[in-house]
């Protein structure tokens, strides 16, 4: 009967509208509800986070009791258009969170968009994730990642993180509560970490790439958080130019303050 009184909340419309993901195995008429119920923050409205946010918005996540909040305090400027495909040159010196509001309520409107045009650090992440399904990190620097990172784990909050510099793209999904995998915290301590675009530059299409699967991960624990397939602990590192994937699982650090 549950299913039955969650399965009645899609309209026509909705149905209509997601019918080419409904048909997946993944997703379903179960996991569309799922969807639509989600919270999810994406930080960061670069080239990562305004490409996974408009395919979060298009597949409906957070268009019914969900939401979706995008934060960023950076504005528009003329070199983030060579990567950044949600803007164009008429946004150029507007805040991204408000620009990126305002494309996506095209998409979907039917997505409630929570904006906050500010800069995430460790005073103000725990306000922002408090309702949170997940959390999006699609950042470009390593002190910041490490502060989401603190915050999420702390609060038992999902977090999907990708990166991207050079012709070489990165993602790693850490659990709520990680057990048999360590957390991004582990992760700088085990590993040099790839320099950003600021300082090695970055080709358009590799932070698509990165995009892609960000958002492909978060779609699939969405509408089913039981989701076996889900690389949880699992560093990904890709060579766009080369076409090559290396990846392994992070063990935990025992010395690591944020996660043991």
């Amino acid at each position: 009967m549950h299913w039955l009184r969650r399965r009645a909340l899609l309209s026509r419309e909705d149905i209509a509208r997601y019918s080419r993901q409904l048909l997946l195995s993944e997703i379903n008429e179960e996991g569309q509800q799922n969807l639509a119920d989600a919270h999810v923050v994406i930080i960061g409205l670069g080239g990562l986070g305004c490409l996974a946010a408009h395919y979060l918005v298009g597949a409906g996540v957070g268009s019914q009791a969900g939401s979706i909040t995008l934060v960023d305090g950076d504005t528009v400027e003329i070199s983030n258009l060579q990567r950044q495909i949600a803007y164009n040159e008429m946004h150029l010196g507007e805040l991204k969170a408000n620009a990126l509001q305002g494309e996506l309520s095209k998409v979907n409107a039917a997505v409630n968009l929570n904006v906050k045009c500010l800069f995430a650090d460790s005073k103000n992440l725990a306000a922002m994730m408090a309702q949170a399904t997940c959390v999006l990190d699609c950042t470009d620097n390593i002190m910041t990642r490490k502060q989401i990172n603190a915050a999420c784990v702390k609060n038992h909050v999902p977090l999907f993180i990708a990166a991207a510099s050079g012709c070489s793209w990165q993602a790693i999904n850490i659990a709520g509560k990680p057990q048999n995998s360590g957390c991004y915290a582990c992760l700088v301590e085990q590993m040099s970490i790839p320099e950003t675009c600021m300082t090695k530059g970055i080709l358009g299409p590799v932070v698509g790439m990165a995009a892609c699967h960000q958002a492909t991960q978060v779609l699939m624990y969405l509408a089913n958080a039981q989701n076996p397939n889900i690389q949880w602990g699992k560093y990904l590192v890709s060579d766009a130019v080369q076409a090559t994937m290396q990846s392994f699982h992070l063990p935990p650090s025992p010395q690591c303050e944020i996660c043991q």
